[in-house]
């Protein structure tokens, strides 16, 4: 028996669907493809010999019923959007892949009537309605889906209540991130008019609506927390309907680890973490009805909500010695199951009774089939051909598998051959010529497969390239700037060239390279977090630096982080003879009283650069990029964010979906859709937002996480503008949206998001301190007592320190009427260093110590 689920349109939108998919079909073929261009040429190439006119599908659909394709056998399974609209099933894809993804739902209409659609997708799609073929499209939009339009007839209701049949096939070919999404809407009808029916076969509908209703206004407080920590899931305040409920935190594999069952009741908090019961991995609190409905009655309904649990607690202060806690970072490593990096750290433990050989060998298949990141891996597996391979306990098994593999790979992009690998960015590029010297150096007399030449000649190329690499980071600075994803990367890369490279000015300057990039990211740090603006970073690395993927490297190198799921640059500095210098240290765990420092980076020879200023004091930071494009589109800039501690962060972006998924650049979280004008002196600063009159969100919002704070509160003007305010400990921080404050109280931002409609917004972020403000109440008083007028994008304001800065979206940062440089910097300006760009040395001052650091000097 069929039963329907009923539900209204949002704004036009469909956003209940029973989604099938991806159907995923290996690409071959795809030898020359070079550049976005000539991506997309391949996929439609791709989509049109893989094409079916028909849909596929021969049963109406029907919650959790199977279907077969081929060899593939797909369920279909309940999908409820959220405020973007989208079906989303983007994800990342390591080898060229195409995809193929259905969406079905009914739509009931009182009058029959041609409708126009508006149909939104990355890739090509085609709908049939009421089994009859209406459109199709062929678009490929990479990260900013396309809209089309077309027609098509709906039929009045009939007697049997089935409504009209929506069918859309979705496709996309991967390769590498893959946004994948599909949203629909009806143009011109009135939501109450319309109603979408689900066909399920639960028979207790009423029961069934009931749970998604209850459930969705549940919340967890906390994301990610250390083992032992409490994971609070709260119900909302004004909850209605109440109901019991069994709660289970199951692992990503679906097995369960603690489960109970309660009433749901307004306002209430359950700590679902259990003490000490859950150890290190990602984990999904899940609700769903009571075993007796759940199982009795059939109601498979379920609400995932993730959590992530760390074994080791933050550091925000020093500890251990060097030795201590490069043990401590091996030791961790090898408990680790993401990748071959934990059987390193074993091999570097001498710990060979544990080594997973098979986990070593789907390694280098992998590396084998030119995946995207197989840089990453096969740099470590030279390191360990280098270190551990002539040890008496390394598997014979690997010896071969592993030479064969160095003696096959492609080392760059000018190489013949297939691959879904990344070159030219900062982090690949050096990664590929790090790997082509270690290979070089190992096998100097053997032929290397991809392109007949032997080692000497591959080692001479890679020291070439890395040469080059090497002097513009260190006299330009870096493109991917402060980027706390793909330092680590670079680090990987540069701790082997130290350690195992021959050629002694590559050795050398990869030293120097590596002090660089750590001075830069201890200065523009707090107690451990790397919280400034970053070129390239992923929401989970944002959200606090319990996840961030320098974390583990700075608790390793100077006491302060955590260890987490990111052991790549871990393991290649824990393994490396580099020494980091006590300078380093220093500043790293220094906390000013007030410290102002500035920094230029040239991203591009074009002329592309990035002016990035950090305020720090003991109490909290403020970091931004200073005029950074502003009106463009974004990528992956975290332009700006406010640190109070680990947890403790804020920032504003401007998001083009709701997903937090990294295929998406941007997304939800990291990154801007269109991107700010920020200008910041010390601990004010000014972000003007500038959205497109058809922007798909139509909102810019702070990640403001309640739970981090001792105390937060709104505040909301005459004039519809409003403040928030925070305290974590003796640190404050005022933020203020010119077009009001929504505290976020429903969905998987709840109490994390504060957001502000509007096409034209302006932003202004102050932190304090108790020392110099008073108490938090006093704080408040104090700001919600100075000046901010707001006309359009101009702003003038008064800041807690008596100053008056005035910005708009064209002119000069003016303070005090004079005009403040936002751009132009030197290279490096601030207490510790002062160094011109382009950089022909840096001296490195702390304390009573000097550190000097001499790059190549070039004409480049």
């Amino acid at each position: 028996m069929i039963s329907y689920l009923e539900y209204e349109l949002h704004q036009g939108f469909i956003h209940n669907w029973l989604v099938a998919g991806p159907q995923e079909v290996p690409v071959v073929g795809v030898e020359g493809v070079i550049g976005r261009a000539g991506e997309c040429a391949r996929k439609l190439q791709v989509t049109r010999e893989l094409y079916e006119i028909a849909s596929g599908i021969v049963q109406t659909p029907v919650d959790r019923a199977s279907f077969t394709l081929g060899d593939t056998e797909l369920t279909w399974h309940y999908v409820r959007c959220l405020d973007d609209h989208f079906v989303d099933q983007s994800t990342f894809y390591h080898t060229w892949t195409y995809l193929r993804s259905w969406a079905y739902a009914q739509v009931s209409v009182w009058d029959g009537q041609e409708v126009t659609f508006i149909l939104t997708t990355n890739g090509p799609a085609d709908v049939w309605v009421n089994g009859e073929h209406v459109h199709r499209h062929e678009h490929f939009e990479h990260q900013d889906p396309a809209r089309v339009s077309f027609t098509a007839t709906l039929r009045e209701n009939d007697e049997s209540g089935k409504g009209n049949e929506i069918l859309v096939r979705f496709e996309e070919v991967a390769a590498r991130e893959c946004p994948y999404v599909m949203a629909l809407q009806l143009v011109g009808v009135d939501d109450e008019d319309v109603e979408v029916r689900i066909p399920t076969s639960v028979e207790r509908v009423a029961r069934r609506m009931m749970y998604e209703r209850v459930f969705s206004q549940s919340y967890l407080e906390e994301e990610v927390n250390c083992r032992g920590a409490k994971f609070n899931l709260r119900w909302a305040d004004d909850l209605s309907p109440r109901g019991n409920y069994q709660y289970q935190v199951q692992d990503d594999l679906g097995r369960t680890h603690i489960s109970g069952e309660l009433e749901a009741k307004p306002g209430e908090v359950v700590d679902v973490g259990h003490g000490f019961r859950l150890w290190e991995r990602q984990y999904y609190v899940v609700l769903r009805p009571i075993p007796q409905e759940y199982y009795g009655n059939d109601i498979r309904y379920e609400w995932k909500m993730p959590i992530f649990v760390l074994d080791s607690r933050y550091s925000d202060t020093y500890y251990g010695t060097c030795d201590e806690r490069r043990a401590e970072a091996l030791k961790y490593a090898a408990e680790r199951k993401e990748n071959v990096f934990a059987e390193i750290a074993k091999m570097a433990l001498e710990r060979w009774d544990e080594l997973d050989t098979e986990l070593v060998l789907r390694t280098i298949a992998g590396i084998n089939q030119r995946g995207d990141c197989s840089d990453f891996y096969l740099t470590g597996l030279l390191g360990v051909m280098y270190r551990y391979m002539d040890a008496p306990a390394f598997p014979e098994s690997l010896k071969q598998p592993l030479k064969e593999c160095v003696l096959n790979f492609k080392y760059w992009h000018d190489e013949p051959g297939r691959d879904a690998m990344c070159y030219t960015t900062e982090n690949h590029s050096i990664l590929f010529h790090t790997c082509e010297i270690l290979a070089g150096q190992l096998y100097p007399d053997a032929v290397f497969s991809n392109v007949a030449q032997n080692g000497a000649w591959h080692r001479e190329k890679g020291e070439a390239l890395a040469l080059t690499w090497l002097k513009r980071r260190a006299m330009y600075g870096f493109s991917e700037w402060d980027s706390n994803c793909y330092f680590e990367e670079d680090l990987l890369a540069l701790s082997h060239l130290v350690d195992l490279a021959e050629h002694q000015e590559v050795v050398e300057l990869a030293a120097v390279v590596m002090d660089k990039m750590l001075f830069t990211m201890a200065v523009n740090s707090y107690k451990g977090v790397f919280g400034s603006t970053h070129g390239r970073t992923y929401t989970r690395l944002i959200k606090g630096a319990q996840l961030e993927a320098t974390s583990g490297i700075g608790r390793l190198l100077w006491g302060l982080g955590v260890f987490n799921p990111s052991i790549r640059g871990v393991v290649g500095l824990a393994c490396s003879a580099y020494k980091l210098p006590t300078h380093i240290t220093l500043i790293a765990n220094e906390l000013p009283e007030e410290m102002w420092h500035r920094e230029r980076h040239i991203i591009s020879e074009d002329g592309n650069e990035v002016n990035k200023v950090t305020y720090k004091t003991p109490d909290a930071m403020l970091c931004s990029a200073q005029d950074y494009h502003p009106g463009e589109y974004g990528y992956q800039q975290h332009i700006w964010q406010a640190t109070l501690d680990h947890n403790a962060v804020v920032f504003v972006t401007h998001p083009p979906c709701m997903s937090e998924e990294g295929a998406h650049r941007p997304n939800f979280w990291h990154g801007n859709y269109i991107l700010p004008r920020v200008a910041q002196w010390k601990d004010a600063l000014i972000a003007l937002h500038k959205l497109p009159a058809d922007d798909w969100m139509g909102f810019t919002h702070a990640y403001f996480p309640a739970y981090a704070f001792d105390e937060y509160a709104l505040q909301e003007r005459p004039d519809g503008s409003a403040w928030a305010f925070a305290r974590k400990g003796e640190g404050y921080l005022a933020l203020f949206a010119a077009q009001g404050l929504d505290l976020v109280k429903l969905g998987p931002s709840a109490y994390r998001e504060l957001r502000s409609y509007g096409q034209e917004n302006v932003w202004l972020c102050y932190t304090g301190r108790a020392a110099l403000d008073g108490s938090f109440e006093d704080f408040r008083e104090k700001t919600l007592a100075l000046t901010v007028d707001i006309q359009g994008l101009r702003v003038q304001c008064e800041t807690l320190r008596g100053e008056t800065l005035a910005f708009n979206w064209d002119g000069d940062l003016l303070r005090n009427g004079v005009v403040e440089p936002i751009t132009g910097f030197d290279h490096y300006d601030g207490p510790y260093c002062k160094a011109e760009l382009p950089a022909t040395a840096m001296d490195i001052q702390v304390q009573d110590y000097l550190l000097r650091l001499r790059f190549a000097e070039t004409d480049g």
